[in-house]
């Protein structure tokens, strides 16, 4: 995993939110997910339904 000071982290959120980026990278994890392409924990499902709804 890549590690980034706070700053490059805020930056590069915003640049994802920015582009809608991030938007299509969650809807997509959560689609996976749903269609069972991807297994994760209910837990990290709903956080990524979370992040999905303040980034829409």
């Amino acid at each position: 995993m890549v590690d980034f000071n706070e700053e490059e982290k805020e930056l590069l959120i915003a640049l994802l939110i920015s582009t809608n980026f991030a938007k299509e990278l969650v809807a997509s994890v959560i689609n996976d997910m749903e269609t069972g392409e991807k297994k994760l924990e209910s837990s990290t499902y709903k956080k990524l339904i979370k992040i999905y709804d303040k980034i829409s």
